[in-house]
């Protein structure tokens, strides 16, 4: 686990050296996408909610080259419950809302192979990296829906990779003179398969009371995930 910890860190911190010298050149895109996640496999079997979420990435195309490097990073939530509970045994007369929440958040090294110019841009990516899963309860106010306290209960992290294919639908254009760029707007529709390894994790419903006391009932396997993207992308 610390190994894995230490490579991203060491990945992040190489990407963050590189990023000034990379960002004068014409070759970047951001892209932002909300998410739809369909847990595979035994996870599948063990999760039936879809999940729902973003996934941001960053990606440098190589000059001369179709192939495309960088970091895309996401979360979604594949389950949540909501109660009212009073604030506590003493103060009765004031409730607050307590949502439980169980949640995907990934990071993966992305290499991505695309055309670099048409109206309609097909591509294939690669991806290698983590999926942290995790469980979190939040108490908020009733009529504010202001945050009072919050907790993760219950999380494991492992390694994961897949593929996906995609295309670009291009819709806009400018050109930016203060940074003497022109600046491409996209459609951005997308499916991918990610392979998760084998983790614990809670889905809806794990998590039962006893006398204040929490008892969990974790679910181990593999956390294989089918997700479906829709956003839009800058490139510069």
């Amino acid at each position: 686990m610390k190994g894995l910890y230490k490579a991203w860190v060491l990945i992040v911190f190489s990407v963050i050296l590189l990023i000034p010298g990379l960002l004068q050149a014409q070759n970047w895109e951001f892209g932002v996408d909300f998410i739809l996640g369909s847990p595979q496999g035994d996870f599948g079997r063990t999760v039936d909610d879809l999940g729902y979420g973003l996934d941001l990435y960053g990606a440098y195309q190589l000059r001369n080259s179709p192939v495309a490097l960088g970091l895309d990073i996401g979360f979604l939530t594949y389950g949540t419950t909501r109660r009212t509970e009073p604030f506590s045994p003493n103060i009765p007369e004031v409730n607050v809302r307590v949502s439980t929440s169980n949640n995907i958040a990934f990071g993966h090294l992305l290499t991505r192979i695309q055309p670099s110019d048409g109206v309609i841009r097909p591509y294939l990516d690669g991806l290698f990296g983590f999926n942290y899963l995790f469980t979190e309860s939040r108490i908020r106010d009733e009529r504010s829906q202001d945050e009072i306290a919050s907790s993760t209960n219950f999380d494991d992290i492992t390694l994961s990779g897949g593929f996906g294919a995609g295309s670009k639908f291009h819709i806009y254009r400018t050109f930016d003179e203060d940074s003497n760029r022109l600046i491409n707007l996209f459609l951005d529709l997308r499916a991918r398969y990610i392979l998760g390894g084998e983790a614990e994790y809670l889905r809806e419903g794990s998590i039962q009371r006893d006398n204040g006391n929490l008892i969990f009932d974790v679910e181990r396997s593999r956390t294989d995930l089918l997700t479906f993207h829709i956003g839009i992308v800058f490139q510069f």
